[in-house]
């Protein structure tokens, strides 16, 4: 686990991308994922993707996550949210290659390919599952403790 030198370089030169196009890029996503795989409608508010106030939770996460890419103790209080968030609505370790495939084709569609390049893809498909690891493995932690109360 863990990104080479090059990912994670190129991991923060999307951060401005991210900065100014976060939200557009998650809008994206929702609207692939959502449509395109009904059985993770139910884990999604759609009140909060209305209002667009989860593509922008979303954004603000992701982008976290980028801007810490090479210091991942200070998302700390980010990722137990979304741990306890995850473990509330059964997300389960099969549902995180579909938010992943998503995620890199939304990067590819809205960058394009000369801005999400080969390797921008590689990279993001790295970093995506470094994080999904780490959370599958929380979340693992919090339902053996839930099943062992």
């Amino acid at each position: 686990m863990g990104l080479t030198e090059e990912q994670t370089t190129i991991i923060k030169a999307t951060v401005p991308i991210l900065e100014t196009g976060g939200e557009v890029l998650t809008k994206h996503f929702y609207g692939i994922m959502l449509s395109e795989h009904p059985e993770v409608v139910p884990f999604f508010n759609k009140t909060h993707q209305a209002s667009g106030d989860q593509p922008r939770a979303l954004a603000n996460s992701v982008l976290m996550y980028a801007k810490n890419i090479d210091r991942l103790q200070n998302l700390g209080p980010v990722a137990s949210q979304i741990v306890n968030k995850h473990v509330s609505l059964a997300v389960r370790p099969e549902h995180y290659p579909v938010v992943g495939s998503c995620l890199l084709r939304a990067i590819r569609e809205v960058l394009g390919a000369e801005t999400a390049t080969d390797a921008v893809i590689a990279a993001w498909a790295a970093a995506y599952q470094q994080l999904a690891d780490i959370l599958i493995a929380a979340e693992e932690k919090v339902y053996q403790e839930h099943e062992a109360a």
